[in-house]
């Protein structure tokens, strides 16, 4: 399978609740896919005005394409998704949880970069988790011998990006 096809079967799958975006910048990085998905949920007394609470929840993914997946890409990525939290998540009143995923899609995956992945770990708390939290969720991809390598907070995701035949 080769980048381009790995890329319209993952935006295939997103369109059905993200928001896709293809090719943008953003804090000077080039990223290939920005999906985007938002759930507001909240309870009403009698009428739809008498608002008793209200629970937002997003998630943003990032996928990017390289050749080989290195150490040096994964720290970098995940410099760029680190970024990523604090410049875009906006913590409100009503904030539950922000997922930010990032997706690094190469031919193959260094050793050492399998390694980086797997102890990446980045989570923010907001005002004692009153206004929610933030988890980084960070995924290799070698598609050459079908590879897929998550830190902990990406395992839950993990079978969205299997490499379907």
């Amino acid at each position: 399978m080769t980048h381009e096809e790995y890329l319209e079967s993952l935006q295939k799958k997103f369109e059905t609740h993200f928001k896709v975006e293809r090719n943008v910048m953003l804090l000077g990085e080039r990223i290939d896919i920005h999906a985007s998905f938002s759930n507001v949920s909240g309870r009403t007394f009698i009428t739809p005005n008498d608002v008793i609470d209200k629970c937002e929840s997003y998630e943003y993914c990032y996928v990017k394409k390289t050749d080989r997946v290195t150490e040096d890409e994964i720290d970098a990525f995940g410099q760029f998704l680190k970024r990523i939290v604090d410049e875009y998540v906006e913590p409100g009143r009503d904030h539950m949880s922000t997922y930010v995923t990032g997706v690094i899609i190469g031919n193959s995956i260094d050793d050492k970069a399998g390694m980086a992945i797997k102890v990446h770990r980045f989570s923010r708390a907001y005002s004692f988790y009153l206004r929610g939290w933030c988890d980084v969720r960070l995924i290799g991809i070698g598609l050459d011998d079908n590879q897929i390598i998550t830190n902990k907070a990406g395992k839950r995701v993990q079978k969205v990006y299997q490499i379907a035949p």
